[in-house]
């Protein structure tokens, strides 16, 4: 019992994890254990000025310890940003379902092999309104995620 205890109290050191990211959570895509929840985009570089950066939120009790980076577009704007976001990342276009537009199921992307895999998504719950009329729509949201662990 005590050898499980002193294998789980290693498993919780900061050297640990990383040496554990080295060896399996890198080549997974997985961000870094010590990653900081932010403006993903801007901290790769990425974000268009349309973009405003509403937060960040980490879920260190989930088993996959998510952390979701939340933006708004207006939707006078929303439609360059679609592009943007197809063109930089490969986002699929958004289609109308039921209550509102979205990017579809996740979609993932990294810029190689062995770096960091983004979940990509933009949307916004709303009547229907052609694409013509994505100014009528206040706002569109868009979100960027990364996982620590995998499941």
């Amino acid at each position: 019992m005590a050898l499980l205890l002193a294998g789980m109290a290693q498993a919780q050191r900061p050297d640990a994890a990383l040496a554990e990211w080295e060896l399996h959570g890198r080549s997974e895509g997985l961000a870094r254990p010590d990653t900081v929840c932010q403006d993903f985009l801007q901290a790769m570089g990425r974000k268009p000025a349309e973009l405003e950066y509403l937060g960040c939120t980490q879920d260190d009790d989930s088993y996959i310890q998510p952390m979701e980076a939340r933006y708004r577009v207006s939707g006078a704007s929303a439609a360059k940003i679609e592009a943007y976001l197809q063109q930089t990342f490969g986002m699929p276009s958004l289609t109308y379902v039921c209550c509102g537009w979205s990017s579809g199921a996740p979609y993932f992307w990294h810029e190689q092999p062995g770096s960091v895999k983004y979940q990509i998504g933009m949307g916004v719950e709303s009547l229907h309104h052609p694409r013509t009329q994505w100014s009528a729509i206040p706002y569109f949201t868009v979100t960027v995620a990364v996982n620590r662990k995998g499941p």
